[in-house]
């Protein structure tokens, strides 16, 4: 006998069906659940001698966005912890860190999470405009910094694309 592998989100159902039925939700929560038996028995504080493997990691940060999907915050952030933890020098883990903060809430902890990010090199500025999850943060003062930074560094990029000095950086660049 002969059998075919499939999955089932190749399940070909029309658009309104999943609207009618919750089907995107069921999904993601089937997925999510599958997520967290696979990973419920990694040791994530392991940091000298990981308790870990790449794909594990790569489950976990999956995890995370249907966290956020869902709007599991609370299960989010703890995830985004794990992240910052195991990797302090992303700045993505710490933009992500900032979005479960406003998500929830939780201000103060948003814009310290930004800063990390800003201060490793975080540099999506068009995404973090328009991104939902600092919708909270946004309506902050604080936001308004950022805001500036943007605009110097946009300007500081644009003068250093339009000079001399980026071609002999990529030259320089190029030598490695």
């Amino acid at each position: 006998m002969h059998t075919t592998q499939w999955s089932w989100k190749e399940i070909d159902l029309p658009e309104e069906a999943g609207e009618l039925f919750g089907l995107d939700s069921l999904g993601l929560e089937f997925e999510m659940s599958l997520l967290e038996i696979a990973l419920e028995k990694v040791n994530w504080e392991a940091l000298d001698t990981p308790g870990y493997t790449k794909k594990e990691l790569g489950l976990l940060v999956s995890l995370g966005h249907i966290y956020s999907r869902l709007k599991k915050h609370r299960k989010g952030l703890e995830t985004d912890l794990i992240l910052v933890n195991l990797y302090p020098e992303d700045p993505c883990f710490y933009y992500n860190l900032a979005c479960s903060h406003s998500l929830l809430g939780e201000m103060d902890d948003a814009v310290m999470a930004l800063d990390c990010a800003f201060e490793l090199g975080y540099d999506n500025f068009d995404h973090m405009k328009k991104d939902p999850d600092l919708a909270n943060l946004r309506e902050d003062p604080r936001y308004r910094l950022y805001q500036d930074r943007y605009q110097v560094l946009a300007k500081d990029l644009e003068n250093l694309e339009d000079s001399e000095d980026l071609e002999d950086l990529e030259e320089f660049e190029s030598t490695f």
